[in-house]
């Protein structure tokens, strides 16, 4: 496929104007949040009603209690798709894609005094390749070895501000590489998990990451690999992909049925562009963005678990962290009480 040169000015403008706008990854992520809460509709009784917001109350008297989330249409759990989804919604920092391919299990964790959400995590089957695993294990393990035996803690996300008051997102990663996951699990996919594997949001910008400090229940072993670009989202990408799709005689560019067809798809479209620029200056302004968007991603510090401690051990073992945290921020008068939800017109701190 070939674009007219005024077409293929047109595109590589979309993508000049669009990752121009960005010098770092959280950037780029709160662009994408912000525009999504901007298109939601309002609910009168929003998940946040489920939020803990308790904050007098003492990590040592609190309690909790893993839910399976319930993703049949018409469950009547309390702990369903809905509530997972706009906890995430409502909470994470990041934009959350729902049609995720692979394995799935999810959690919502609640405080048992309060019957109150402090946090969602979804599970899902773990990246093929990865250089913090590779070089661990010295080699690239098969992906028989990999789909048996390894799982991905995906969206980890506490609460606000029970995640700041509290260190909630230390006790949901303590959580999710316990044996109860991994009972689980195994249970679900007939699986045999030894190990968990995440990985920081943000990557190498921040430095630190909730994760830290979890020795010797998870622990930093590398960072990843990162040469890609963001992607369009939403309706800059749906539009973009049915305009090439049209000059492209009504044809995709890449098969329906074709894994990771968006971040395919983009890179289609680069491509086309390239060949199709005929603008020497056009097309040197062109790869300069590319390359400029390549560098919002970076590489994230990748963490490790085998399933050593039972959720017991590791609520306990919180517990004496999250009241050093919680006692400091009551000294210095810094305990929040106000829940932290996205919504249109709020600018939330972006570390979720």
């Amino acid at each position: 496929m070939i674009l007219s040169e005024s077409d293929a000015v047109y595109a590589a403008d979309k993508f000049i104007n669009y990752y121009t706008q960005f010098n770092r990854i959280d950037d780029y992520l709160r662009f994408v949040k912000k525009d999504r809460i901007n298109e939601r509709s309002g609910s009168l009784f929003g998940a946040d009603m489920e939020f803990f917001d308790k904050f007098d109350i003492k990590p040592n008297d609190m309690n909790f209690e893993v839910h399976i989330v319930d993703t049949n249409p018409k469950t009547v759990s309390k702990y369903n798709q809905w509530l997972y989804s706009e906890t995430l919604n409502l909470t994470a920092s990041n934009p959350i894609e729902e049609a995720i391919p692979g394995r799935t299990h999810k959690w919502i964790v609640v405080e048992t005094n309060t019957n109150k959400v402090v946090g969602v995590v979804r599970f899902g089957s773990p990246t093929i390749n990865s250089k913090p695993r590779n070089d661990y294990f010295g080699k690239v393990l098969p992906l028989s070895d990999i789909n048996a035996h390894f799982v991905m803690g995906f969206n980890i996300v506490p609460t606000q501000p029970f995640g700041f008051n509290y260190l909630g997102g230390k006790l949901l990663a303590l959580l999710a590489c316990s044996k109860e996951l991994k009972e689980q699990f195994d249970n679900k996919y007939g699986t045999d998990l030894k190990y968990f594997e995440t990985t920081s949001l943000y990557g190498t910008t921040k430095g630190v990451s909730m994760y830290d400090g979890l020795k010797p229940f998870l622990r930093h072993i590398g960072d990843t690999e990162s040469n890609f670009l963001p992607l369009f989202h939403d309706d800059e990408f749906r539009n973009f992909f049915w305009w090439f799709n049209e000059r492209n005689g009504g044809e995709r560019l890449i098969s329906a049925d074709k894994s990771s067809k968006k971040l395919k798809i983009q890179t289609k479209m680069i491509s086309i562009i390239r060949k199709s620029l005929t603008d020497e200056e056009k097309l040197k302004q062109f790869n300069e963005c590319i390359e400029h968007a390549k560098t919002l991603t970076e590489k994230k510090r990748y963490y490790f678990g085998k399933f050593e401690h039972t959720s017991e051990e590791a609520i306990t073992w919180w517990k004496k962290k999250a009241t050093k945290r919680y006692e400091k921020l009551q000294s210095q008068d810094r305990v929040r009480t106000k829940l932290e939800i996205w919504e249109p017109g709020v600018d939330l701190e972006i570390i979720r």
